[in-house]
């Protein structure tokens, strides 16, 4: 004979079959570095005082359909316009792209990499990729590679931002080595499905 109790066990498993599966767990697209932490400093290694390599980079989170990604790092504080200790009158505002100093662009990230080792720029950057002009060029220096942070002395620590952007295309038309800031973000319009951002300071 069935007991209460068997029925009650055998409803609860019939309970337990029929509840609806755990939704999959969301990974918010996120930039991370393993040199320094969000809002952190960035150690001299990675910056114009020292070897001026570019650091460790991993992201997670790539929203579905993601082609590719782009990866920008600016400089939002630098002053345009004004004479600098060391670096002398400073081109006027306007010069770059919502006055940005451009330290590093690189597009063309294949979208199955979730990470840059330190050092991949200059030198070491993946098949296919493309690193377009920085702004060292308008002060003769190298433009197609990653350029470490060299704020002017004594001044404020400056905050360099990490962008990187999943795009729904595996190349941006018309981008070239000789291609600025300006027109890879042209070229990105309307085909950026997710943007993050990782910022930190380096400072004299």
């Amino acid at each position: 004979m069935t007991t209460r109790l068997q029925v009650l066990l055998a409803l609860a498993s019939l309970a337990i079959g029929c509840a609806p599966p755990e939704p999959p767990e969301v990974i918010p697209f996120s930039l991370t570095s393993s040199a320094f932490v969000e809002g952190g400093v960035i150690p001299t290694r990675f910056t114009g005082d020292g070897a001026s390599v570019s650091p460790p980079l991993a992201w997670r989170g790539a929203p579905t359909g993601t082609q590719s990604f782009v990866l920008v790092l600016v400089d939002p504080d630098v002053p345009w316009g004004q004479t600098v200790p060391g670096y002398g009158e400073m081109p006027p505002p306007g010069t770059q792209t919502a006055d940005l100093f451009v330290h590093w662009i690189v597009t063309g990230i294949p979208a199955t990499m979730t990470s840059l080792p330190e050092g991949a720029s200059p030198g070491s950057m993946p098949s296919g990729t493309l690193e377009p002009g920085n702004s060292f060029g308008l002060f003769g220096g190298e433009p197609n590679q990653y350029g470490g942070p060299a704020p002017p002395p004594s001044t404020k620590a400056h905050e360099y931002r990490f962008v990187l952007y999943a795009l729904d295309v595996q190349a941006l038309p018309g981008v070239t080595a000789d291609s600025d800031y300006a027109a890879v973000t042209t070229a990105m319009a309307g085909h950026v499905l997710a943007t993050t951002t990782l910022a930190a300071y380096f400072g004299h």
